[in-house]
């Protein structure tokens, strides 16, 4: 079986895992006071940062940065919190980026399975979460990364304990509704076969569509175009004219949540028919849940199927990222 396959299908194994972790957490309050969040992380990780930016958006009272560099923003300081977050531990960029927020005298956290970056936290006597090692890509164990970013907020007192409940209403959910989740992700999948996918969505869900651009990237290995509302009304709505013959193979995607603002959810439907005279008839995906954190859950399932879908459609295995792998020995060779 595949990996892939395997680990979509045990999503909410892995949601209910890493409620366990987080629970077993000891993670006293930072001393010094906090006043900014950086995020380190490429990939997967970089993206469950992101996720719970977006989720927290407007709630916590301290902005936070997702850095996917080697380098960190220059006001890193003793009052930053930075989350050095790689699931082997060995992402070169978020090494690099822990060393630099050591410098700056920050309190450093990492989240890590193994690694250099749990090496660097037991030298210095830092505080880490340590994930199980387990065979999937990283890509495919996303709920350990962002439920471990999640109980490093509750443990620093920036966020409440609603995200346990609504994560552990969201596994009887998705649980209900597998079977219809899919069947809908195989439909669709076949919808974006030989297009190319345009995903957009209210800007809140900036990360949600990040996401399934990166899975359909990945499992897929197929392009994918993702912008947001309102910012796309300014400029590119203006560039659906150019090429012609590209029109045709563009297959428009909108995600939806009950979070969406209510004039975004208008500009969506007057550029629907915009959309659809030039390329092809919509493709509605509807975040379903009672909470912002279950939609994102039920969207992030929803696309990792039709990504999976997507890769037979396409007639490519799933698991290897061939491309990525070459550009890492590349680069081991310049060390």
């Amino acid at each position: 079986m595949s990996t892939t396959k395997k680990s979509i299908e045990g999503f909410t194994r892995q949601l209910g895992d890493a409620l366990k972790i987080g629970r077993s957490l000891d993670l006293d309050r930072p001393g010094s006071d906090i006043r900014n969040i950086v995020i380190a992380g490429m990939g997967a990780s970089g993206i469950s940062a992101n996720l719970v930016e977006s989720l927290t958006f407007g709630r916590i009272p301290i902005p936070i940065t997702v850095c996917k560099s080697y380098n960190i923003p220059q006001f890193v300081n003793p009052h930053t919190l930075f989350i050095a977050c790689s699931y082997t531990g060995t992402t070169e960029e978020t090494v690099a980026a822990l060393h630099k927020a050591l410098l700056k005298r920050a309190h450093v956290i990492a989240v890590a399975s193994a690694g250099k970056l749990l090496d660097i936290c037991k030298e210095y006597n830092l505080f880490y979460i340590q994930l199980p090692a387990l065979p999937e890509s990283p890509r495919s164990l996303l709920p350990y990364n962002m439920n471990a970013l999640l109980y490093i907020l509750y443990h620093t007192n920036l966020i409440g304990a609603a995200f346990i409940k609504e994560t552990e209403n969201a596994i009887e959910f998705l649980d209900s509704g597998e079977k219809g989740i899919q069947s809908e992700a195989e439909l669709i999948a076949k919808k974006l076969k030989g297009k190319l996918p345009v995903i957009y969505c209210d800007n809140r869900l900036y990360a949600m569509a990040l996401r399934f651009q990166q899975q359909l990237n990945e499992n897929a290995k197929h392009l994918a175009h993702i912008n947001t509302f309102p910012e796309m009304n300014h400029n590119e709505l203006a560039g659906w004219n150019f090429p012609e013959p590209l029109m045709p193979l563009l297959q428009p995607v909108y995600l939806y949540s009950d979070h969406d603002h209510e004039r975004v959810e208008r500009r969506m439907e007057i550029c629907r028919e915009i959309f659809e005279k030039k390329s092809n008839p919509i493709i509605d995906i509807i975040g379903e849940g009672a909470s912002l954190l279950e939609q994102y859950y039920y969207l992030i399932h929803l696309t990792d199927w039709i990504s999976f879908f997507l890769a037979k459609e396409n007639g490519v295995d799933p698991d290897p990222t061939e491309t990525i792998l070459h550009l890492k020995q590349e680069l081991q060779k310049i060390r």
